[in-house]
């Protein structure tokens, strides 16, 4: 290797611009590849949301259902044969 200032000068630039094209294109983001949707995820898209509103729809069935029979054991505990 040469001890020429200059020859050190243009391999010290040389790094340096290198360096700033490679730490460029490694800070640059790009977005995962999309694949397409298989069968699972358009199916699981589709009910998921209306399994989702059926349960909801279900919740007032299920409250009453439970209220009834909250108040049944209630009134059970209450019995003629308990002492007041």
């Amino acid at each position: 290797m040469p001890s020429d200032p200059d020859h050190v000068l243009d391999a010290i630039d040389g790094v340096v611009e290198e360096w700033e094209t490679l730490s460029a294109d490694a800070m640059r983001w790009a977005p995962p590849e999309s694949k397409s949707p298989d069968l699972m995820s358009e199916v699981s898209e589709i009910i998921g949301p209306l399994v989702n509103a059926f349960s909801q729809a279900l919740r007032p069935v299920s409250d009453a259902f439970e209220r009834v029979l909250s108040a049944a054991f209630d009134d059970e505990d209450d019995g003629p044969d308990r002492p007041a």
